[in-house]
């Protein structure tokens, strides 16, 4: 009889151990054996929920995805308003990819393995849509310039974010530092001139 409950356990153990490993040797140093044995499971266990390294992988990657959706709502309740929460989230998301595990190998993953052509476009527009919504709001709110196109703002803001993760996991340097100079010129056509002094381009300390 199957327990749905150490079913949930069992597919969460996998990707945690799968997080672990891909961090260490990287996805394709990384074989299903390596994942089973970390975890003390059969191959057959494994393959219950998911059917290749690949689906594994994928499930990683969700897991990053999840974070952007945890961190937006963390800063949207400090009551902040929307611009500012977006800067914010950028400079989290930057950081975190140096300070968490998840972030890190789900940023890896998207642009250094055969992920790439299935999920980075995937990945792109949902912070793109993330994006647009914030911007929205900052519309509605008075933050943000009348008549400026949002959604070419989105995805120069996207493209941004996502470029400067990747340099940071590929390349190594500094996230923050490269979101901080790309807000700082970004906010001076975006923001309304009133609302500019009460924003802050840099990341929040400690």
């Amino acid at each position: 009889m199957n327990d749905p409950a150490q079913g949930a356990r069992t597919r969460a153990g996998l990707v945690a151990a799968s997080i672990e490993l891909f961090d260490r040797h990287g996805y394709e140093g990384t074989s299903l054996d390596a994942v089973c044995r970390s975890i003390s499971v059969t191959k057959g266990a494994l393959y219950r929920h998911f059917p290749s390294k690949q689906a594994l992988a994928v499930a990683v990657v969700e897991e990053h995805f999840r974070r952007w959706h945890e961190v937006r709502a963390e800063f949207e309740g400090t009551g902040t308003g929307p611009l500012q929460t977006l800067i914010d989230l950028t400079h989290r998301m930057g950081a975190l990819t140096r300070t968490d595990r998840t972030v890190r190998v789900g940023v890896r993953l998207l642009f250094t393995s055969e992920l790439f052509e299935l999920l980075a476009g995937v990945h792109f527009v949902s912070l793109v849509v993330m994006v647009r919504d914030l911007l929205g709001q900052a519309v509605a709110a008075g933050e943000v310039r009348p008549g400026l196109d949002t959604r070419e703002e989105a995805d120069g803001i996207a493209a941004a974010v996502i470029g400067s993760q990747a340099l940071a996991v590929i390349a190594g340097g500094d996230p923050v530092d490269r979101l901080a100079t790309m807000w700082r010129h970004r906010l001076e056509h975006l923001a309304v001139p009133a609302h500019r002094p009460h924003l802050r381009a840099t990341a929040l300390v400690g």
